[in-house]
């Protein structure tokens, strides 16, 4: 988590300096949009992203942000405009976890409310908590629900202390889907 946190300040130095705080309402849709609501999916989300020419970023940087160890392929980018949100960080990974193909997708958002990305989170799922790990500056939330009719899990990694413009990272994590 140590390393996640580093990666996310020299984030927030590079993409964020000077954007105004944005409310987690509209940065939690961002991550429904493209991690929770129809769950994590690889190939969707790389055709996403090339149609939209969102910056790619260094493999480097996304390694510290994948939720998983087994790491298949890494895509990730700065994502900005189109009535998005202000600019946040986008990461789809494969891995392979006790023989089966998953797919964990990570948003990075800077400047957010955390709290009411929370509250936007509970208002759209029935995610139940089955860990909290706090650090002096973080607090690290796993929750277990159905994301798109598959077993999933979220991560949440919010401020210890809100300040209404806080950073966080959330992760979603499910079985891949197979298509017919």
């Amino acid at each position: 988590m140590a390393r996640a946190t580093a990666i996310m300040e020299l984030a927030f130095l590079c993409l964020a300096s000077g954007s105004q705080a944005e409310d987690g309402g509209s940065v939690f849709r961002f991550f429904d949009r493209f991690c929770l609501s129809r769950g994590p999916d690889y190939q969707r989300t790389v055709a996403i992203a090339e149609t939209n020419r969102w910056l790619p970023l260094p493999t480097e940087m996304l390694v510290g942000l994948v939720p998983l160890a087994n790491l298949e392929p890494v895509e990730g980018w700065a994502v900005s405009g189109n009535g998005l949100p202000q600019q946040m960080i986008l990461e789809i990974s494969k891995h392979t976890l006790n023989g089966k193909s998953v797919h964990a997708c990570t948003m990075v958002a800077f400047g957010t409310d955390s709290i009411e990305f929370e509250k936007a989170f509970f208002q759209r799922t029935d995610g139940e908590a089955i860990q909290q790990v706090h650090s002096a500056t973080h607090v690290h939330k796993l929750y277990d629900l159905e994301l798109s009719g598959r077993s999933g899990l979220v991560t949440l990694t919010v401020p210890a202390e809100s300040n209404g413009a806080d950073n966080l990272m959330a992760s979603s994590i499910a079985e891949a889907e197979w298509e017919n």
